[in-house]
């Protein structure tokens, strides 16, 4: 089970790194992008989205470590 959850935050550290990667890439190409008519809705979409479930797992996955390796529970607020 926690190798099926760490291949699950691998996966999720990928989608924000490339989450990053597409941010630089959108900040360097924007003027160019605006000449040429093009809009950022999609690419904002993708964003928003691949940010939240990638921070959320991460966010998941180190808890549930925290937890696993004191054996206490870890709640938040």
């Amino acid at each position: 089970m926690m190798f099926a959850l760490a291949g699950l935050a691998a996966a999720a550290l990928v989608l924000l790194i490339v989450a990053i990667g597409v941010t630089i890439w959108l900040c360097r190409n924007r003027e160019q992008r605006r000449a040429d008519g093009k809009t950022n809705v999609g690419w904002v979409v993708f964003l928003i989205i691949a940010y939240l479930l990638s921070v959320s797992y991460l966010v998941f996955f180190v808890l549930l470590m925290i937890s696993a390796f004191t054996g206490e529970s870890v709640t938040v607020g």
